[in-house]
C-alpha cells in the first residue's frame, strides 16, 4: 500500500478549520463528520511534489496507516455522517451501512451536482443598459441620412455655350539601334562578340562537419501527487517523469560554390520602331482637327487620343466647365461631335460622379467639372 498523509476538514457549521481527517466529529460544536471535502495544507489539487518535499505533510506510521486504510468512508443517509470503511454501522445514528447507498465520493458528486441546480435556478439579475448602443445608433443612423443625401441623384439643367479640345498623335521612328543579346535577331549585323558570364550553377565541392545539440532523455526522477482517499488521508502516488539533457553530434554538411557558365554575347546594329514625338493640336471651337502626319517613309503612326470638353450656363447664369470621361476617348469624341451650341442639357450628379444627360433625360456620357 501507498504511503498516507493525514487530511484535514473544515467544520460546516461552526466554522472549525484544519480538523484532523481522523477526528469523526467536530472538537467545537460536536458536529458529525458529514458533508466535508478533505483536503492537505499547503496542497493544491494535481501538484506534483519532489520526495524531499512530501517531509512538511504529516505522514501516517504502518499502523495507523492500517488502522485507516484508503478504501473510501461510505456515507450515512440518515444522519449525514461518515463512516470508516472498516465499520458496518454508523457512529452516530446505528443505521446500517446496508441501508445506504453512497460513499464519500459519490456523496461529493451529488453535491456538486446539486449546488449547480441550485445555482442555476436562481433568478440573474437583468444586465444594465448601456446607453453606449444607443448612441451608436444614433451615430449610425446620421451617417446613413448623410450617406443617402449624399448619394442621392442632383439634376442641374443649363445651356452649352463653348467647346474646347485637344488631340495628340504619338508617332514612331524607324531608326538603326545598337543592342546585345545572347543571339542574334533576323536582319542584326553583328559588331562584336565575346565570352560572358550568362548563369551560375551551384556545384557541391566537399563537405565540412557541423556540431549540432538535440534534447535527449537523461533518466527520470519521481515526482508524487497527493490523492485522496475518500477517508480523511491521501495516498502518495508516484509518477514516473523523464529529465532531459543536451546532446551534441555531428553531421556532414555538403558545401556548394557558384560556378559561372559562359555563352557568347553579341553587340549588332538592327533597324527597328522607337517612339518618336508627340504630334498635338488644341482648340476652343467645336472644329476638331487632328495634327498633320510629317510625311516621312521612316515615321509612322503609333497612337491617337483625344480630350473634348464644353462650357455650360447653369440656372444662375454661371458658366462651368466639363471634361468627358468615358474610357473611350472615340466615345466622348462622338458624343461631342453631336452636341450643339445653345443645346439645353443636364448633369446629374450621385456621389462623387456625374453624368451627362439630354433634356429628355437620356444619358450621353460621364463627365467630370472641370477646376
Amino acid at each position: 500500500m501507498s504511503k498516507l498523509v493525514m487530511g484535514l476538514w473544515d467544520c460546516p457549521v461552526c466554522g472549525t478549520k484544519e480538523i484532523r481527517g481522523d477526528v469523526a466529529s467536530c472538537p467545537s460544536c460536536g458536529r458529525a463528520r458529514g458533508d466535508v471535502k478533505f483536503y492537505v495544507k499547503g496542497y493544491t489539487e494535481g501538484q506534483a511534489l519532489h520526495k524531499s518535499e512530501l517531509s512538511q505533510f504529516e505522514e501516517l506510521d504502518e499502523k495507523k496507516a492500517a488502522e485507516m486504510g484508503d478504501n473510501p468512508d461510505w456515507y450515512c443517509s440518515f444522519c449525514n455522517s461518515l463512516n470508516s470503511d472498516k465499520v458496518q454501522t454508523c457512529g452516530t445514528c446505528g443505521a446500517t451501512r446496508a441501508d445506504s447507498e453512497a460513499n464519500y465520493f459519490e456523496m461529493l458528486k451529488r453535491n456538486q451536482e446539486k449546488e449547480a441546480a441550485e445555482l442555476a435556478a436562481q433568478p440573474q439579475p437583468a444586465p444594465q443598459k448601456s446607453a453606449k448602443p444607443k448612441i451608436l445608433i444614433a451615430i449610425a443612423a446620421i451617417l446613413v441620412v448623410i450617406l443617402a443625401v449624399w448619394l442621392w441623384p442632383k439634376t442641374k439643367p443649363g445651356t452649352i455655350k463653348s467647346f474646347s479640345w485637344a488631340q495628340e498623335i504619338q508617332t514612331e521612328d524607324y531608326r538603326e539601334v545598337t543592342e546585345e543579346d545572347w543571339s542574334v535577331p533576323a536582319g542584326g549585323e553583328i559588331i562584336s562578340q565575346q565570352q560572358k558570364i550568362h548563369h551560375y550553377d551551384q556545384v557541391q565541392v566537399g563537405t565540412r562537419s557541423e556540431k549540432r545539440t538535440r534534447s535527449v532523455i537523461d533518466h527520470y526522477d519521481t515526482e508524487y501527487t497527493l490523492e485522496d482517499n475518500g477517508n480523511g488521508t491521501f495516498k502518495q502516488v508516484p509518477h514516473q517523469v523523464p529529465v532531459y539533457g543536451t546532446e551534441t553530434y555531428t553531421v556532414e554538411v555538403p558545401v556548394y560554390e557558384n560556378v559561372p557558365r559562359y555563352q557568347t554575347a553579341y553587340t549588332y546594329k538592327i533597324w527597328r520602331w522607337m517612339p518618336g514625338e508627340t504630334l498635338s493640336s488644341s482648340g476652343t471651337d467645336h472644329n476638331a482637327v487632328w495634327p498633320a502626319l510629317p510625311e516621312d517613309e521612316n515615321k509612322r503612326e503609333s497612337k491617337r487620343s483625344g480630350v473634348y470638353g464644353f462650357t455650360m450656363t447653369n440656372e444662375k447664369n454661371e458658366d462651368i466647365a466639363y471634361q468627358l470621361t468615358d474610357s473611350d476617348w472615340r466615345k466622348n469624341e462622338s458624343v461631342w461631335q453631336e452636341l450643339k451650341e445653345g443645346q439645353a442639357v443636364k448633369i446629374q450628379t450621385s456621389g462623387g460622379s456625374a453624368t451627362l444627360q439630354d433634356e429628355n433625360k437620356n444619358k450621353l456620357s460621364p463627365v467630370r467639372q472641370v477646376r
